[in-house]
């Protein structure tokens, strides 16, 4: 550092101290108030080459006491009475670790100015401090909007119109404190320095996390589940509780049992079986609920294929540790036959007009028999051979 140098931070600090003095009625915690950063902004106004006078800083602000004035009337407070008021030892003892803490910002901060470097890097976070004002807007946008629920997920840019008013007031808000158009008092003043480094805390929160968040919500996104395909019929693009079978005259066909191209039982019921997942029917006119149940096949258990499924109470599982049987006499005659759409549907031609009996085909292991015809009546009482007995080709004709 220069000797013009020492003298120009001398110079601040002589002033600085003096303004302080002409405070010193206002108490420590005011004063500190009132001058924070005052060092850092008379050094800056004497290294400004636009400044009218081009003086001391006596020139360029007036005497300290008449700074200090300034400082007053911009807060709001009464002009100075003369003689300082006494602090009591109970403020003096609850302020002392606050005071604490300053000085030894002043002093970090007057270190780290007479090195070489740091006044580069403090010139460049001046210019920097509107993308600060700016994210400080952000960050207070984003918590208030968290708070009043005006968005459900962490986001970089609100969703809505409202959240989107709400960060442009917020910005234009933290830009206009930071340019120091809205002037207050010491008090407001205190409260606004910890909203400030709150809202600093919050915005590196909210950097750090963000990325994470989003990162997780698009993993989320494009996760596949893959589940059981569930059964049954889609008609018009909704399951079909119950089938009716017709033939090709137009007669309803009761017990018809329906498989698909790979013989598999065709059903309409997901939870076959299972009492308590089955879907409940209020037909019209009905007391309780009822459900479908199954036809009972080979071995008793029930078939689930079989068409048009009838209907049994509800109220038969209730009292009951183990579903009812459909073949006993008494829950027989609770049985609710199912209702056919109508009497009979218009007759169809087939494409196939002759009932063709599929040929038999042998069990494995059993030793195919030729087919033979009944031989004629004359051959049978003359005793000669029938057709049936002469071979089925030719004779194979001697080689020459």
């Amino acid at each position: 550092m220069s000797i013009v140098d020492d003298a120009i931070a001398q110079d601040v600090r002589t002033y600085a101290a003096q303004v302080r003095a002409a405070l010193a009625d206002l108490g420590p915690e005011h004063v500190d108030d009132l001058t924070d950063g005052l060092e850092a902004n008379l050094a800056d106004a004497l290294a400004d080459d636009g400044r009218a006078h081009r003086g001391s800083l006596v020139d360029e602000f007036g005497a300290p006491g008449a700074y200090a004035a300034e400082l007053r009337t911009a807060a709001g407070l009464a002009p100075a009475l003369g003689g300082a008021r006494p602090e009591s030892r109970f403020r003096a003892a609850l302020l002392a670790p606050w005071r604490a803490a300053r000085d030894a910002e002043r002093t970090t901060l007057a270190r780290l100015r007479a090195t070489r470097w740091f006044p580069h890097v403090e010139e460049l976070l001046v210019e920097l401090r509107p993308a600060w004002w700016v994210l400080r807007g952000w960050t207070l946008a984003h918590l208030l909007l968290q708070v009043v629920g005006g968005e459900t997920y962490a986001f970089w840019l609100p969703s809505t119109s409202g959240g989107w008013v709400l960060l442009l007031l917020a910005v234009v808000a933290s830009a206009q404190w930071g340019r120091g158009r809205w002037r207050t008092g010491p008090r407001w003043h205190r409260v606004l320095r910890v909203v400030n480094g709150a809202l600093a805390f919050a915005a590196v929160v909210l950097l750090l996390t963000l990325p994470q968040v989003h990162r997780s919500d698009a993993a989320a996104a494009q996760t596949w589940v893959e589940t059981t395909p569930q059964d049954g019929v889609l008609v018009a693009g909704e399951y079909a509780s119950n089938l009716f079978v017709y033939d090709a005259e137009g007669n309803p066909v009761d017990g018809a049992q329906v498989f698909d191209q790979d013989g598999r039982p065709v059903t309409t019921e997901p939870y076959a079986g299972d009492i308590w997942m089955q879907q409940e029917f209020w037909p019209d006119g009905a007391d309780a609920p009822l459900i479908h149940v199954g036809v009972p096949g080979v071995n008793g258990q029930s078939r689930w294929n079989v068409f048009p499924l009838h209907t049994l109470p509800r109220d038969l599982w209730e009292d009951a540790e183990t579903a009812p049987d459909p073949a006993e006499p008494d829950v027989r005659r609770q049985l609710v036959t199912a209702t056919w759409p109508f009497a009979a549907a218009a007759p169809v031609t087939p494409w196939t007009t002759e009932t063709v009996a599929p040929t038999p085909r042998p069990s494995p292991g059993t030793p195919e028999e030729p087919a033979t015809e009944a031989p004629a009546a004359g051959a049978a009482d003359s005793g000669l051979p029938g057709a049936s007995d002469a071979p089925a080709t030719d004779a194979p004709v001697p080689a020459p």
